[in-house]
């Protein structure tokens, strides 16, 4: 089985695992599209061999919500991933992770800008509203 038809059948998104049948990734294989995921989820974009590839948008079912550039089915890239609660990530991905550069803004309006690396702070955080850092996102 190539590597191609293992990712279609669970994509790995920010930590969660979304299960995808090869008969709704076969519908769309290259181009723009829309797909439902069994857990609810809905992806509108950019496909490549069926799996999310380019740009687009995927929102799960709890509201969070990623647009921006994906690869091999994952956020990869710039993006902007708004969760549930209002709070907000713009900045870089790898691998469905933040990786590089970003600003995390919380429902609360704290911002902490800074270096990232799979999935957390890299370095110490600038922050707006307070003289605190952090150590992980969320």
């Amino acid at each position: 089985m190539n590597n191609m038809i293992k990712r279609l059948f669970v994509l790995m998104i920010s930590g969660v695992l979304l299960g995808a049948s090869l008969v709704q990734a076969q519908a769309i294989k290259d181009g723009e599209g829309k797909m439902t995921l069994p857990d609810g989820s809905v992806y509108q974009g950019q496909f490549k061999n069926g799996v999310f590839e380019g740009k687009g948008t995927l929102t799960d079912p709890t509201g969070k919500q990623y647009t921006g550039e994906f690869k091999n089915g994952l956020y990869d890239g710039q993006g902007v991933l708004v969760y549930a609660d209002g709070s907000k990530y713009e900045g870089q991905f790898k691998e469905g992770q933040l990786n590089g550069q970003g600003l995390i803004t919380y429902a609360d309006g704290t911002q902490y800008k800074g270096q990232f690396k799979d999935g957390d702070v890299d370095v110490p955080a600038v922050t707006d509203n307070s003289d605190t850092t952090t150590n992980s996102t969320r």
